[in-house]
């Protein structure tokens, strides 16, 4: 199985999710307990690149998080992955920067949606995630409408990310906001999925919670880098 590395840190809690999900994929792939997927994580200094984001640096984001593949690659990774939705934004001039593969998230959530038949989905993210083009364009190419809340919304959602569930903060009246946003685009805007396109949102939005499909774009993705670096399941 080829070693995977991980650019994490954005945040540590979704970084934990994804080596959890990983590591677990393997126990239930294979019959040896103590065998385990190779994982190499760089953890990456958040306020760093939110400072970059925040002055529209993005050739200073590219290149920090080029950089961290290459030194991920020249310690022996094999395959590459960012485990949060927002820096997917500049996935494409990250790529052509390494010598790393990498697996990309919204083309693993297009995929999901997909298998799942899906016509409408609400985006949730940060608001440089719900105003880039990446998840429109990418969906559209499949048929699939992407409904983006509005700016009252997005700002509550950034905030809550940032502030919030950055830093593990889940309170119950933050889990009903988000589920009244979810339900006042289901009666309004007649979405069939909610896209969660943040990988910390499944911190706060669990299965059951909606009576259509949850999206949770950080398990996919954690499914399908295990599968591409070569695990069963």
């Amino acid at each position: 199985m080829k070693k995977i590395g991980l650019v994490g840190g954005m945040t540590p809690e979704s970084t934990l999710a994804y080596y959890r999900a990983i590591i677990d994929l393997g126990r239930a792939s294979w019959d040896d307990p103590l065998r385990n997927p190779v994982v190499l994580i760089y953890s990456l200094d958040l306020s760093e690149i939110a400072a970059h984001q925040n002055v529209g640096e993005e050739s200073s984001v590219v290149r920090i998080l080029v950089d961290v593949l290459e030194r991920l690659r020249v310690a022996g990774a094999e395959l590459g992955a960012l485990t949060a939705n927002t820096p997917h934004v500049y996935f494409d001039r990250i790529a052509a920067g390494t010598r790393l593969p990498l697996v990309s998230i919204v083309d693993i959530a297009r995929e999901r949606a997909r298998e799942l038949g899906v016509r409408r989905a609400l985006l949730l993210g940060t608001n440089a995630t719900m105003t880039a083009a990446m998840y429109p364009e990418a969906f559209t190419e499949e048929g699939i409408d992407i409904v983006v809340p509005n700016e009252e919304e997005r700002q509550f959602l950034n905030r809550s990310i940032y502030e919030d569930l950055a830093v593990g903060a889940v309170t119950a009246e933050l889990r009903g906001r988000f589920l009244d946003l979810c339900r006042r685009h289901l009666d309004d805007s007649g979405v069939d999925a909610i896209l969660m396109a943040c990988t910390e949102i499944p911190l706060v939005l669990k299965d059951g919670d909606l009576p259509v499909p949850l999206i949770d774009t950080a398990r996919c993705h954690a499914e399908a880098i295990f599968r591409r670096a070569g695990g069963r399941s």
